[in-house]
């Protein structure tokens, strides 16, 4: 399996849990934490993207021996801080919880993802 098809499954099981987390904000009476958890999934999802060409960028490196700069976990820093901010200016929409446990999805997904596939490799 590459790493371009282990994206792509992370992206859609991600992508899938955000529409969860909106469809239960609109059923529920806890709609600012699901909206918030939704909100900061969103910004883990962009941070997963931005990891993906992160490593993307240092394969490329290690062919061709040529360094591009970029931010990396910087960038990814600044994406956390500004979910978290845009979530403290309208606390009326999103949770500040919901937010964070958000922003740990795509950590959760990578880390319980391959208990599934084990199987697989023996």
């Amino acid at each position: 399996m590459t790493t371009r098809d282990i994206f792509r499954r992370y992206s859609i099981y991600t992508a899938v849990i955000i529409v969860l987390l909106l469809i239960t904000a609109i059923i529920t009476g806890f709609s600012t934490f699901f909206l918030g958890m939704a909100f900061g999934t969103l910004f883990s999802l962009l941070n997963f993207v931005s990891t993906y060409f992160q490593i993307k960028r240092i394969s490329r490196t290690q062919e061709t021996g040529k360094y591009k700069f970029s931010i990396g976990t910087a960038g990814r820093m600044i994406i956390v801080v500004a979910a978290l901010f845009i979530a403290q200016a309208f606390p009326q929409y999103f949770d500040m919880t919901g937010v964070i446990a958000g922003l740990a999805v795509t950590y959760v997904i990578l880390l319980i993802d391959p208990i599934f596939h084990i199987k697989h490799l023996q």
